[in-house]
């Protein structure tokens, strides 16, 4: 993955924030192993989810002096990994995971 160019605490911020985003997608992706008791409604989580967020958190860090959090969580949990997710208990549980 190409970190932030910006500058070296953008590259720090950058690497530090992807581990969380790849740990969170890893964690709703072995929710997927557990069928109805990891998620209420079966979900396609894949790759590219994970690629426009990370694409996404490299865009905002460059382009914003402090981390935008708000932004962040929203995009992921409502635009990129929420978009597919119908079930209201399901999305309180991606937005708990990213909070």
């Amino acid at each position: 993955a190409e970190a932030c160019t910006k500058n070296t605490e953008c590259k720090h911020t950058f690497r530090k924030m992807l581990f969380g985003l790849c740990f969170f997608h890893a964690s709703i992706q072995e929710r997927c192993t557990y069928g109805p008791l990891g998620w209420n409604i079966p979900y396609q989580f894949s790759e590219p989810d994970r690629q426009i967020c990370m694409m996404q958190l490299r865009m905002f860090l460059e382009e914003n002096d402090a981390v935008p959090y708000a932004a962040l969580r929203y995009t992921a949990a409502e635009a990129n990994y929420g978009g597919r997710v119908t079930d209201v208990h399901d999305s309180r549980c991606i937005n708990f995971l990213l909070s």
